[in-house]
C-alpha cells in the first residue's frame, strides 16, 4: 500500500512539474514575442550595421552630430580659405556634361569627395570650414539620391598631432572604407630648413564616422595636395595636384605609393570613376570642370568642359556618383575669389 502512495505522489509531482515548465515556456515566449515587436528584423540589422569582417553597407545617420559649434567668423583668417567655400551638386543624364541648376547642399565646407555606398545611400566627406569637427573633416550622407543631407563630424583616431586635409575616401577589397588625406608639415623645427614636402596618410572604418589612422606613410612628396586613389586592373593609381600640375603614383597593395611621373601639366584637384566596359573617366579642374578618359591610368584622351563656372565664382574639386536610375550627380566646391 505506502509504494502505490509513493507512485501516485511521484506522478503528481511529475505533472505538477510539467504544467510549471509548460506555463513559464508559454510567459517566456510572449515576453520574447512582444520585446520583438520593437526590434529591427534581420535584414534590418543587416542594412544598420557592418558585418563581423567590417563591411560596411551604410551609414548610421542617427549617430551623426557635429563636436562643437560652427563658427561665426573665419576661424582660420584666410579670405579664400574653406570658410568662404560652400558645397554644391549638379546633374547630369550621361555623366559627361552637368547642369541643371546648381544646389547648396553644405556651407562652409570645401574640398568635397563622394562615394556611393552598396546600400544606395551617398556619403560625402569634406573639410569643414566652419571648425565644427575636431578632426577638421565633415561626414554628409543622403538616402535619397541627393535631395535631402544629414552631416556631423567624421572622427579620427590618430597618434599624429596636427590636423588633417583633402579628404579622399575609397572602398577596400575587404569592404571596409578607407579615407585618404594630406597631412601638411606645419611649423619648421627650431634650427631647420623650412619644408614643403606634404605627406598622405590613410584611416579605415567600418561604420563610415569612426575611422583609425593607419601606420606609415601612403607617399609623400614636394607640395602636393588633392590625392585622387583609384584601382584600375590590379594597380592602385594615387593622382595629386602639385598647383595646376597633375602628378601620379602607383601602388600593387595601395598602401605604399612610387612616384611615375606626370600626369597633366594643366588640369589638377580631380575625382577618377569607372564609367564602365574597362574605362575611367577624371574630372579635374581647368576652365571649370573638365574631363578625360583613360583604359590604363597612365594615356589620356581629353573631353571638354563638363560644367562651366557662374560669372565671378570658382567651381572646383569634382566628384561624381552615379544614380540608381543611371543619371549622375557632381559634387563640387564653389568659391568666390578674395571676398
Amino acid at each position: 500500500m505506502a509504494n502505490k502512495n509513493q507512485n501516485g505522489f511521484h506522478l503528481v509531482a511529475i505533472v505538477l512539474v510539467i504544467l510549471v515548465l509548460g506555463v513559464a515556456g508559454i510567459a517566456a515566449w510572449r515576453v520574447f514575442k512582444n520585446s520583438s515587436k520593437n526590434q529591427p528584423s534581420a535584414v534590418e540589422q543587416l542594412a544598420l550595421t557592418p558585418d563581423r569582417s567590417g563591411k560596411i553597407n551604410q551609414i548610421d545617420i542617427a549617430k551623426l552630430d557635429f563636436d562643437q559649434k560652427a563658427a561665426v567668423a573665419d576661424p582660420i583668417g584666410d579670405k579664400n580659405g574653406p570658410f568662404y567655400h560652400d558645397v554644391h551638386t549638379a546633374s547630369s543624364p550621361d555623366g559627361v556634361r552637368f547642369s541643371g541648376g546648381a544646389t547648396q547642399i553644405l556651407n562652409h565646407a570645401s574640398v568635397p569627395d563622394a562615394m556611393k555606398l552598396p546600400s544606395g545611400q551617398i556619403v560625402i566627406y569634406a573639410v569643414d570650414g566652419a571648425a565644427r569637427s575636431k578632426s577638421g573633416i565633415l561626414v554628409a550622407v543622403s538616402s535619397d539620391q541627393g535631395k535631402t543631407w544629414t552631416a556631423g563630424s567624421m572622427q579620427l583616431t590618430s597618434s599624429r598631432v596636427g590636423g588633417v586635409a583633402d579628404p579622399q575616401i575609397t572602398l577596400t577589397d575587404s569592404g571596409k572604407l578607407r579615407l585618404f588625406y594630406i597631412a601638411f608639415p606645419g611649423p619648421p623645427t627650431p634650427g631647420q630648413p623650412p619644408t614643403s614636402v606634404n605627406r598622405v596618410y590613410s584611416a579605415t572604418s567600418s561604420d563610415g564616422i569612426n575611422f583609425k589612422e593607419e601606420q606609415g606613410v601612403r607617399f609623400e612628396y614636394g607640395q602636393i595636395t588633392d590625392p585622387d586613389v583609384i584601382k584600375i586592373d590590379n594597380r592602385w593609381f594615387m593622382y595629386l595636384a602639385q598647383g595646376p600640375k597633375q602628378i601620379y603614383a602607383t601602388s600593387n597593395d595601395g598602401s605604399s605609393f612610387t612616384y611615375q611621373g606626370i600626369a597633366r601639366q594643366k588640369g589638377s584637384v580631380s575625382k577618377t570613376v569607372s564609367v564602365g566596359d574597362g574605362k575611367y573617366r577624371q574630372f579635374y579642374c581647368a576652365n571649370g570642370i573638365s574631363s578625360s578618359t583613360t583604359t590604363d591610368g597612365i594615356n589620356w584622351v581629353d573631353e571638354s568642359v563638363n560644367l562651366t563656372a557662374a560669372a565671378g565664382k570658382i567651381i572646383c574639386d569634382p566628384s561624381p556618383v552615379q544614380l540608381d536610375n543611371n543619371s549622375w550627380l557632381m559634387i563640387y566646391k564653389l568659391a568666390s575669389p578674395n571676398q
